[in-house]
């Protein structure tokens, strides 16, 4: 894609704030009514960072600039312009802060000052297509097309391969419901941009919009082959997917989406809702959490995060909640549980008996300190840990120079969880002595067991530059990087770990893991299988192994290893329900069940378990054990969209409308920008001739989908039903709009312009279309019959 917004933030600056961010240690230690109000923005912070960065630079304008683009993603208007007007008193020529400026007088809803802005940076920059476009977009806004069109015309004749311009006219012909003619202008911009990716991402959101996610995905895989960069390529693959009903082809789009950029907020709330919808309240809590660190003051996501915060507290009793790093995932995917590798993504040993040592010499002290140094060596050896701090305490008070007594002081500490005064001795060790590399490797544990991942991570770098061949400053580096999202970094690190040292058994299952998540399965098995020579009995190693197989769908390999697991920890629950999934595969419904029973006996009941029971169920045919079972999963995980929409769906094909409204109402309360939960409420009001209600539904369906034509079709039923036959022509004509080749749409109207409206001409039109496109219609005699009297009478 050509001419994007400038960029010219140094890498280091971006550095740096990250680091002062934790620096700055913006930690809350409160309760609350509201969990959500915990959860600090992420922005504010970077805010007050750039803020402190502009006082000791004044005359850089990136500052200020970056500083408003933050206000204005957090729809804060009036401190945006401030800001931006800040830059440009700078640099009255810097474009990013015209083009800003100019979109958030648009956002506020100063239309003229918006396009007095973008005229200057058209001025500026005139063979930069973006205030053109900018501009076009403010005139579209107050309806004025033509300026609009006039607008974007020129943007594409400055620069033709510049995909936003036909995106911009696209979307007008859209509005005007002329869908081919929004098509043939993208694919117009994808011809003379010469394949860009932004073209394929434009043509990919397009489809998406009506309702073909099979084009949509096509399109959306040749941007992201274009350019695999780009988070929200994966992301609208993500949304393509859940559309196509792939949820774990979807989770793993968004987990990319999240992985090229932290921030992206919309990756994680998605990635929350798919595990809430599994009944995967940790996960969920994890996942809202980092969409809210970049996006708090959103009521609906704050509202998602406080309800899987509450369910888990409920749950605390019964679920294993002591080390975070040691929950199995109970997601229904089988291949996602990257979120539990449990003791693998530990930091390595932290006892004193662990003989990773300082390679540097200890600084010389005085003959006093010395003395107590050994004093303190002497009880600590005999594990008197009390009298071992004290007698380093004598030490450095006597020289504080003594790198060494502060070092083991801080072990000690280390060892009995006192964290915070292991961080001060280790802090002053380093202090003292900046070549004490085992005290920056300890100091740099500390910082990843409080999750400050940059900080651990600048300690370990240091360990690692004064002891270059320590294996496990590497290896517990590289999980500091995981927690960054650097899993390029990560990987780096791990191999450079069982380089200098082979044993080193979870380096090897953390590289599988990792490319078990980017689908690379043949080299995950490679370092599972390095890690299962050293740990034939670890079960997780196992686990892995057979999760990797099952993603390649060989699933009796898959499932010997799953056994393998259970047998050597019969408390395994992932493994009892991920074969439970692999039966269900091969449609061994009865022999699933009990596997998934086991697995909910193992979490003390559980909603995941209890939705793939049902699910086995409807494929036996037992609908009332089904619809018991998905009862189950809801009443271990009121929140579980899903199973609403399947109860709901059971309850509809059984006739039992009241009961099957009242399970897509809680669905539409769970998920109430679910096009999917409003529409299935629409068709059951349908049924029970609440025409109102079920049209008011159709209508929200079709703002959050407005080109689904089975919305508009189901609408036209409606109003016909009603007998208001004008609005349902409308509604069956919008509907063809969409997906012209629809026989039954043109049976609709050719019935109603017949018998109600007495428009013969449009009558004869719609029924000749029904022949022509089913000619062997089952009512083909009836509809002749009805043409011949028609054409007869014109």
């Amino acid at each position: 894609m050509y001419y994007r917004g400038d960029n010219r933030i140094r890498n280091a600056a971006i550095a740096g704030i990250a680091i002062l961010l934790l620096a700055a240690g913006y930690f809350t230690f409160f309760s609350s009514s509201d969990p959500a109000d915990e959860i600090r923005d992420a922005r504010l912070e970077a805010i007050e960072s750039y803020k402190a960065i502009f006082k000791l630079e004044p005359a850089n304008p990136e500052y200020p600039y970056k500083i408003a683009e933050l206000y204005k993603s957090m729809n804060d208007l009036d401190n945006a312009i401030k800001y931006y007007h800040e830059a440009l008193k700078i640099d009255p020529f810097n474009y990013p802060a015209l083009i800003g400026l100019g979109h958030a007088y648009a956002l506020a809803g100063d239309y003229d000052k918006a396009i007095e802005v973008y005229e200057r940076a058209k001025r500026n920059k005139p063979k930069n297509p973006q205030a053109y476009n900018k501009t076009g977009n403010v005139y579209d806004q107050q309806n004025e097309l033509d300026k609009a069109l006039k607008e974007y015309r020129t943007a594409q004749k400055v620069a033709p391969e510049d995909q936003e311009s036909y995106k911009n006219i696209a979307d007008q012909k859209l509005k005007k419901g002329d869908i081919k003619g929004a098509i043939a202008v993208l694919e117009e911009g994808i011809k003379n941009g010469k394949g860009d990716a932004e073209g394929f991402y434009n043509l990919g959101a397009l489809y998406l919009k009506m309702n073909r996610p099979g084009d949509a995905k096509n399109n959306f895989e040749k941007a992201i082959k274009s350019d695999p960069r780009k988070s929200r390529y994966y992301y609208a693959l993500g949304d393509s997917e859940m559309m196509l009903g792939n949820r774990d082809a979807a989770l793993e789009a968004y987990k990319k989406a999240l992985a090229l950029d932290g921030t992206s907020w919309a990756a994680a709330e998605k990635i929350g809702d798919i595990y809430a919808g599994n009944g995967d309240y940790e996960n969920a809590i994890k996942y809202y959490k980092k969409a809210l660190e970049y996006n708090n003051r959103d009521k609906g996501l704050r509202d998602k995060y406080s309800r899987q915060y509450n369910i888990k507290k409920k749950n605390d009793d019964s679920e294993r909640t002591a080390n975070a790093v040691n929950d199995r995932d109970n997601t229904v995917n089988a291949v996602d549980t990257s979120d539990s590798a449990g003791q693998n993504e530990k930091i390595t040993d932290t006892a004193l008996d662990d003989k990773t040592g300082n390679n540097q010499p200890a600084n010389n002290v005085s003959k006093d300190a010395q003395n107590w140094r050994e004093i303190g060596d002497r009880h600590r050896n005999s594990r008197e840990f009390d009298d071992a701090l004290k007698a380093y305490a004598k030490a450095v008070e006597l020289d504080k120079n003594d790198d060494y007594s502060h070092y083991w002081r801080g072990r000690i500490y280390f060892h009995n969880k006192m964290y915070e005064q292991a961080k001060e001795s280790f802090n002053k060790a380093t202090s003292a002595n900046p070549k004490n590399s085992d005290a920056w490797y300890r100091l740099g544990q500390i910082q990843y067991l409080e999750k400050s991942y940059n900080q651990s991570v600048q300690s370990f770098n240091k360990a690692i530059a004064n002891d270059p061949d320590n294996a496990k400053a590497y290896f517990d580096r590289g999980l500091a990087k995981l927690k960054q999202n650097d899993k390029s970094g990560a990987m780096n690190d791990f191999q450079k770990a069982v380089q200098i040292d082979s044993k080193l058994d979870r380096a090897y299952f953390n590289i599988g893991n990792i490319h078990l998540e980017s689908k690379n399965h043949s080299e995950a098995l490679k370092y599972f299988s390095k890690d299962l020579e050293l740990r034939p009995d670890n079960p997780d190693t196992n686990f892995k192994v057979g999760e990797t197989y099952h993603e390649m769908k060989s699933y009796n390999n898959a499932a010997g290893f799953y056994q393998k697991t259970i047998s050597l920890d019969p408390q395994y629950y992932q493994a009892y329900f991920n074969l439970g999934l692999i039966s269900q595969s091969k449609k061994n419904w009865s022999e699933s069940i009990p596997l998934f029973q086991k697995a909910s006996e193992l979490k003390g009941g559980d909603a995941a378990s209890f939705y793939e029971i049902g699910k086995a169920y409807e494929g036996m045919n037992d609908e009332m054990k089904a619809i018991e079972s998905y009862e189950k999963a809801i009443e271990n995980n009121p929140s579980y969209t899903n199973a609403y929409i399947n109860l709901g769906r059971m309850y509809y094909n059984k006739k039992i409308f009241d009961k099957a409204a009242e399970q897509f109402k809680k669905a539409v309360e769970n998920s109430p920008k679910s096009a999917m939960a409003h529409y299935n409420l629409a068709n059951v009001y349908r049924e029970m001739k609440m025409y109102d209600e079920a049209i008011e539904e159709y209508n929200i369906t079709a703002s959050i989908n407005p080109v689904d034509y089975k919305t508009y079709f189901d609408m036209g039923v409606t109003y016909k039903n009603q007998n208001s036959y004008d609005r349902a022509a409308s509604s069956f004509e919008k509907s063809l709009q969409i997906n012209a080749s629809q026989v039954e749409a043109h049976e609709e109207l050719g019935m109603i312009y017949y018998r109600n409206l007495k428009n013969n001409q449009k009558a004869i039109y719609h029924f000749e279309k029904v022949l022509s496109m089913k000619p062997n219609h089952p009512d083909a005699d009836k509809i002749n019959s009805i043409l011949n009297l028609l054409k007869g009478n014109k």
